[in-house]
């Protein structure tokens, strides 16, 4: 399908800012317009106002046979979002997918979600939905948004609870070529909160200057910690536990 080639080929070009755990928001412009920040469901840098999903013209390019689906959904926190679907009879671990949004001006701004529950709390189950992209179209935080008329996406890539996969090999290898940086920094930061105490840890959990892909553990970390009411700390340990535990199971991230 040439919508699907379409989305295959959009650069994947990493920016400085925040990417969630769960999911990774790469946004971009197209080729030769300027890039945009990237976007965190914790950090919505445009102005949020209420649309209609059902008012945008939305198509799912996902292959035949994909074992999930995208649909456009409505949050008055968040505004217009895409949502991944788990079609299939068995758990995601971890998903890729593109999601291109074009508002009434035109102008078009992809995001690419790259999702990973192996530091998260759970899988995403058989018909579950989660969050997977903003359908924003603004490139500042001071630009106001515009409606969105029209969005095509794709799921492109997947790895199942067992460890199988399905999908676009090199869209994978974006999430598992970080996840053993990801689980060495975890690591790294229950590590320090022993050795050093609370206030080391918690710098840590601040430093920008990492790797965004790896400091959006520590960023998830703390937003989840604050809608949770409990310590960081607390929450990096289970999370850490968890990824080793997936860890023994799957082999070596």
């Amino acid at each position: 399908m040439a919508i699907f080639r379409q989305l295959t080929r959009v650069p994947l070009v990493q920016h400085a800012g925040i990417f969630l755990l769960t999911t990774g928001l790469d946004r971009s412009k197209l080729p030769g317009m300027k890039p945009t920040i990237v976007f965190s469901l914790f950090l919505v840098t445009s102005l949020v106002f209420a649309q209609n999903p059902a008012d945008v013209k939305f198509q799912d390019a996902s292959p035949k046979g994909a074992p999930a689906s995208l649909s456009v959904k409505y949050d008055p926190d968040i505004g217009l979002y895409a949502a991944v679907r788990n079609t299939s009879g068995k758990g995601i671990l971890a998903f890729f997918a593109i999601i291109e949004p074009t508002d009434s001006r035109g102008q078009s701004v992809p995001c690419h979600s790259r999702a990973d529950f192996i530091f998260k709390d759970s899988v995403l189950a058989p018909q579950a939905e989660r969050f997977a992209c903003p359908m924003d179209t603004s490139t500042s935080s001071n630009e106001p948004g515009a409606t969105v008329v029209k969005a095509v996406g794709a799921v492109l890539w997947v790895q199942f609870e067992d460890g199988s996969t399905w999908g676009d090999a090199e869209s994978g290898k974006q999430i598992l070529s970080v996840r053993s940086r990801k689980l060495a920094f975890l690591q790294k930061l229950v590590a320090d909160n022993y050795d050093n105490g609370e206030t080391s840890f918690k710098a840590m959990l601040n430093d920008q200057n990492l790797d965004p892909r790896i400091w959006a553990v520590a960023g998830c970390l703390v937003e989840d910690a604050k809608s949770q009411r409990i310590p960081a700390i607390n929450l990096a340990k289970n999370r850490l536990e968890a990824a080793q535990k997936w860890e023994s199971l799957l082999g070596p991230f």
